[in-house]
C-alpha cells in the first residue's frame, strides 16, 4: 500500500509525509464489446432511458434557441446592411450542441471584389456595438482573427 500526504504551504511549497493512501478497486472492464443480439431487452431499455435523461438535461431550451436566433439576426442585419455581405452561424449553434454559456460563431462572406478593408469594416462595426448601450444585445469580446 502506498503512503503519501501532500499539503499546500504558503508560497506554493508542497510538504510530503507518509500516510495510508488506499487504491480504489475498480471492476474489470471487458476487452471487447458484446454482440448486440445477446444484450437483454431490459438492458437496452435501461440504457435508452438513461440516455434520454441525460439528453433532456443538456439539450438547449426553446428560450435559449430563440435568444440565439435573435442575436444571429441582429448581427446579420448589422453586417449585411453596413458592409453588404452574407453572414452565417456555424459550429455548435446551428447544430444545437452548444453549452449554456457558449459563444456564437459566425462567418461573413462577400463577393470576390470586396477589398482588404472588408474584415476591418466588420470588426469596426462589431467593436462599435460593444459601446452601444442602446442596442438590444450587449456585444462583448469582439476579436479579429486574420485567418485563411
Amino acid at each position: 500500500m502506498a503512503r503519501l500526504l501532500c499539503s499546500a504551504l504558503p508560497n506554493d511549497v508542497v510538504f510530503r509525509e507518509d500516510r495510508p493512501c488506499p487504491t480504489p478497486s475498480l471492476p474489470s472492464l471487458p476487452t471487447t464489446n458484446p454482440d448486440p443480439s445477446v444484450i437483454a431487452t431490459e438492458s437496452w431499455a435501461g440504457a435508452e432511458e438513461a440516455t434520454q435523461e441525460i439528453v433532456s438535461k443538456i439539450q438547449p431550451t426553446l428560450a435559449a434557441n430563440q435568444t440565439r436566433k435573435e442575436v444571429i439576426q441582429y448581427v446579420q442585419n448589422l453586417i449585411t446592411c453596413n458592409v453588404g455581405c452574407q453572414v452565417f452561424p456555424y459550429g455548435s449553434v446551428p447544430l444545437k450542441t452548444y453549452l449554456p454559456d457558449g459563444d456564437i460563431d459566425m462567418t461573413a462572406f462577400g463577393s470576390a471584389n470586396i477589398d482588404e478593408v472588408f474584415a476591418t469594416d466588420v470588426y469596426a462595426i462589431m467593436k462599435g456595438e460593444e459601446n452601444n448601450e442602446a442596442g438590444p444585445f450587449h456585444v462583448k469580446d469582439v476579436h479579429y482573427i486574420d485567418a485563411e
